[in-house]
């Protein structure tokens, strides 16, 4: 099976699930075993890390645009890269939602 062959609709469903697997291995069996403080390093606060989070946002509403918009009429957007980028842009976005999920459980 080549990359390339893959329907964004796999994508969408299959990047997801690895964040859930993400985010259960760190709720469930990583953070409960460190301390407090190993956690906060762990995950630094919000005002410390402004770039970051501006950063993904960026690339994501630029996957966004890449996937949905310049396909149509772009020549740089072959199946291949078209499934990578979304599937970086999924990745990033679950990564986000993973981070704050665990700085509200945990009150980090």
């Amino acid at each position: 099976m080549k990359f390339a062959s893959l329907s964004l609709r796999q994508v969408a469903i299959g990047v997801p699930i690895f964040g859930v697997l993400n985010w259960a291995i760190l709720q469930f069996a990583i953070l409960p075993k460190m301390t407090e403080a190993q956690r906060m390093r762990l995950y630094a606060g919000w005002s410390s890390t402004p770039y970051p989070l501006l950063i993904n946002t960026a690339f994501i509403c630029f996957a966004v645009w890449f996937v949905f918009s310049y396909t149509y009429k772009g020549s740089l957007a072959t199946p291949g890269r078209k499934i990578a980028v979304f599937a970086m842009a999924l990745g990033s976005l679950c990564g986000m939602l993973v981070s704050l999920a665990i700085r509200v459980v945990w009150r980090i």
